[in-house]
């Protein structure tokens, strides 16, 4: 029989006796280097690991586990503890522990392990079975055994009305908030139209998602007997109220924001039974011509906006909404972030209203006027030393009517680097700026983390404030790697004289989870609820 191996990344006296009492064993010691390579070495039946690095702790017990290998953690405080149940080691002990504790660990782990594997084949078997069966994020069926489900109406009926649901930005709330944020929306969104559709004539639909956890739904319509296929107008009118129903599900659990982010574009396609052609074959083109449909109405949509962001530009319908930014530890208002907002339902969402334009090419035209409509408000929002910070385009810096002159008091104001674009020059974007700041401009990277905005945009950019993603604050409070990449990030900032800012904060527990990581500013919906249309006063920030 061959001779089993604890691998370990500690040499201590301790784990050497421990594995004494295990009949066959021995401990092999290695640096974190040398753990990867050796996990695939003959023997080695568990993994201890006592290191306090997270990012090593994770890629440890992640190598560990493709090899099918337990893992036991030696932790050194609670903190340690709750890493190690987070990334789902076997067992855990703390230090200092006996090695009469860490044999009986030992051996839990390898058990728990068999079992584990055991257990894991399982789920997967089943997991592939469900899968075919049903969307495990919506709960709705999948496209196989909805055809299945409509054979039978579709023959005795004769025709089957396919609608292609285009929920169309998804990706843009994946990208701005993450699939955490996506995943939640889809939930509620699927949860809505079942909610219609109950209450709807076309209640006896078969629906169902394009494709498993996927953003566009698609619906099988067939006729009750003695009654007419519905119309395209009555479809038509059924979409606009069913737009509604789902609009308003979404801004109530998930706020304004995201549900500015919502649209539905549908594509129709009638189907005739023809006992020549097989079956799914029928309905998979007729799938294809209402998708094909639904971007054709996603088009005739994007020249609406078009004309729309005209109008707005040539009327300055864009509205700001000031949203503070405070003192992590004092909750005084440090500044204001200028939020710019269009008035005409279909570009609320700024993030719509600069795709409209970035296809239009009137970025330029509608920067200068988010910009304009910003400083309007310094004289009445800023108070004492606070400062306004003004969302600015790299691209925008190549518009000839973007100057340093454009603002009375450049002191005043901090120019956030939003990388809609990539910067592709950095010596030649650099130049520019020093202009800017040399007459008292301050600057911002926006959404570290996330996108262009990385650790390069923070070296070239050498920014006095860096701005932390959403996606990386969102539920800090539960997630220890979030936390240890704020804490480096905070401490980089100390050290180069500049202030990181948490946006994106929602709850209190994310708010005392960053002022206790050292974060020196914070804004977000835990402090502030975006203004409605139009206003334009000082903002409440809420009270601890």
């Amino acid at each position: 029989m061959s001779e089993s191996v604890l691998l370990t990344d500690t040499d201590d006296v301790t784990v050497r006796q421990a594995v004494a009492q295990l009949d066959g064993w021995r401990a092999d010691c290695r640096t974190p280097e040398e753990l990867g390579t050796a996990l695939a070495e003959p023997g080695v039946r568990a993994l201890l690991l006592t290191t306090s690095d997270p990012s090593a702790l994770r890629a440890g017990i992640e190598q560990a586990h493709l090899r099918g290998v337990p893992v036991l953690v030696g932790c050194a405080d609670e903190a340690a503890r709750r890493r190690a149940v987070e990334l789902k080691a076997e067992e855990w002990f703390l230090l200092p522990a006996s090695a009469d504790e860490i044999a009986a660990r030992t051996w839990s782990a390898v058990a728990r392990g068999t079992m584990l594997s055991m257990e894991t084949a399982r789920r997967v078997d089943q997991v592939e079975q469900e899968q075919m069966l049903h969307d495990s994020l919506t709960g709705l069926p999948t496209l196989p055994v909805a055809i299945e489900r409509s054979r039978q109406y579709f023959k005795e009926r004769g025709e089957l009305v396919v609608l292609y649901f285009n929920f169309v930005r998804y990706s843009k709330i994946e990208e701005i908030y993450g699939w955490e944020k996506l995943d939640a929306v889809l939930e509620t969104t699927a949860s809505a139209v079942r909610e219609f559709l109950d209450d709807d004539d076309l209640g006896d639909s078969r629906v169902m998602v394009s494709f498993t956890n996927d953003d566009d739904f698609i619906f099988f319509h067939v006729p009750q007997s003695g009654v007419k296929a519905a119309s395209e107008g009555e479809i038509t009118e059924m979409v606009t109220r069913l737009q509604r129903h789902v609009g308003a599900q979404i801004e109530a659990a998930h706020g304004e924001d995201i549900a500015a982010l919502f649209d539905i574009y549908v594509g129709r396609a009638h189907l005739y039974y023809n006992p020549k052609i097989r079956l799914e074959r029928l309905i998979y083109r007729g799938i294809r011509e209402a998708q094909n449909a639904s971007r054709s109405v996603e088009q005739r949509e994007r020249a609406r906006r078009v004309s729309d962001l005209k109008t707005s530009l040539r009327d300055r319908l864009v509205y700001v909404d000031y949203h503070p930014i405070v003192v992590a530890t004092t909750k005084e208002i440090f500044g204001y972030e200028a939020l710019a907002r269009g008035r005409m339902r279909t570009l609320r969402s700024p993030e719509v209203m600069f795709d409209v334009a970035a296809e239009a090419d009137m970025i330029w035209e509608l920067s200068r006027l988010c910009r304009a409509r910003a400083i309007e408000g310094m004289n009445t929002i800023l108070k004492g030393n606070e400062l306004l910070f003004i969302n600015v385009d790299p691209h925008d810096f190549t518009d000839p009517a973007f100057t340093e002159q454009e603002v009375a008091d450049p002191s005043r104001v901090v120019i956030e680097i939003t990388e809609r674009t990539a910067i592709k020059d950095y010596p030649k974007f650099r130049d520019r700026l020093k202009a800017f700041r040399e007459i008292g401009y301050r600057f911002a990277v926006d959404d570290a983390g996330s996108g262009y905005a990385g650790l390069g945009s923070i070296a070239n950019l050498e920014p006095d404030f860096i701005k932390l993603d959403i996606s990386l604050i969102s539920a800090i409070d539960t997630n220890f790697i979030k936390q240890n990449l704020v804490q480096t990030m905070v401490r980089f900032a100390n050290e180069h004289g500049a202030k990181v800012i948490a946006e994106g904060v929602e709850r209190a527990e994310e708010f005392k989870t960053v002022q206790e990581l050292g974060v020196h500013l914070v804004q977000g919906f835990y402090l502030h609820r975006p203004q409605s249309a139009g206003a334009s006063v000082i903002p409440h920030v809420a009270s601890a």
